[in-house]
């Protein structure tokens, strides 16, 4: 390979003392190496003449056939700073479907930004189902609770977010500005389906232990239909923040609670080696994003 480099510096530059500044060698290396090919190849390459060399018809002749070798190596780092650059590919999310809606939208956006060629598929997903397809290798990141300790999954704390009571604007209670557990008794409550998973444990821990009784004629398992059901009049509820922006601006009244419950939210990936650029800049997005909505749901509640 070094001969053949040595000949195409020559052939390019003109001479061998050029091509010895091109290669960042000496001149003499350049001369044998030069010497070293003409053996191999069988036939001469160069006439000298006096200080100058002159390729021969042959010589002529293998440089257009290393010519096109070498367009081709051109070609192919040529793809691999494009890659390097924008990488191609698809990169697989899954998330909560809250969290898909208020966080990720803006974290994609930003993302095509630098990576225009990449496919970004997003699964809006309970917690159980965004587990499995982490451990399994079927969603390169995971956004969802904070599941220290699960085997074949890297988990990396994202969050923790405090539960929210949502009431329609014109109930009694919204004209308070924090509520306790104890306040909902016997309030129609629009809750989380008992056989929902993590997302909703906090909840079902604070009814019980504050031992009120609240009427449950009506559960769904998604946080966005709980706060759709609250806005139509149905019930009051407790749940999860990131939705509460979007739709207090749609009438509904937004109060913390007292005292407060908590949930943790992390970031998930298949425990299977180093994080992939693509991904860890995606994880520090989504973090970024995720400090940012907080930040704003603790304005909505404060002014609403």
């Amino acid at each position: 390979m070094r001969q053949v480099e040595a000949f195409r510096a020559v052939m390019m530059s003109g001479g061998i003392t050029a091509a010895a500044t091109m290669l960042n060698i000496s001149q003499p290396s350049v001369s044998r190496l030069i010497a070293d090919m003409e053996r191999a190849v069988g036939f001469r390459l160069f006439d000298r003449r006096g200080a100058r060399v002159h390729p021969t018809a042959q010589a002529q002749a293998l440089y257009e056939a290393v010519r096109r070798s070498y367009a081709g190596l051109d070609l192919l780092d040529q793809a691999a700073r494009r890659i390097r650059a924008h990488p191609v590919g698809t990169v697989r999310i899954a998330a909560l479907a809250a969290i898909a809606m208020a966080i990720l939208p803006a974290v994609i956006a930003r993302f095509r930004i630098l990576y225009p060629d990449i496919k970004i598929i997003v699964e809006s997903l309970g917690q159980r189902a965004i587990e499995e397809r982490v451990f399994l290798g079927q969603a390169d990141l995971g956004v969802g609770v904070d599941m220290q300790g699960r085997e074949g999954i890297r988990s990396t704390p994202l969050a923790r977010a405090e539960y929210v009571c949502i009431l329609p604007a014109n109930h009694p209670l919204a004209a308070r500005e924090r509520l306790e557990i104890a306040d909902l008794a016997g309030e129609e409550f629009v809750g989380p389906m008992h056989e929902a998973d993590a997302l909703w444990t906090g909840i079902d821990t604070a009814l019980e232990e504050s031992g009120i009784s609240v009427s449950r004629r009506l559960e769904t398992q998604h946080s966005q239909i709980l706060y759709a059901f609250v806005e139509a009049g149905l019930g009051v509820t407790i749940a999860e923040p990131f939705s509460a922006p979007r739709f207090h601006r749609l009438g509904v009244a937004v109060r913390p609670i007292s005292p407060p419950v908590y949930l943790d939210f992390a970031l998930l990936e298949p425990d299977i080696g180093p994080t992939p650029e693509i991904v860890a800049w995606l994880n520090a997005d989504v973090a970024r994003e995720t400090e940012a909505c907080l930040a704003h749901v603790k304005r909505v509640v404060a002014s609403s």
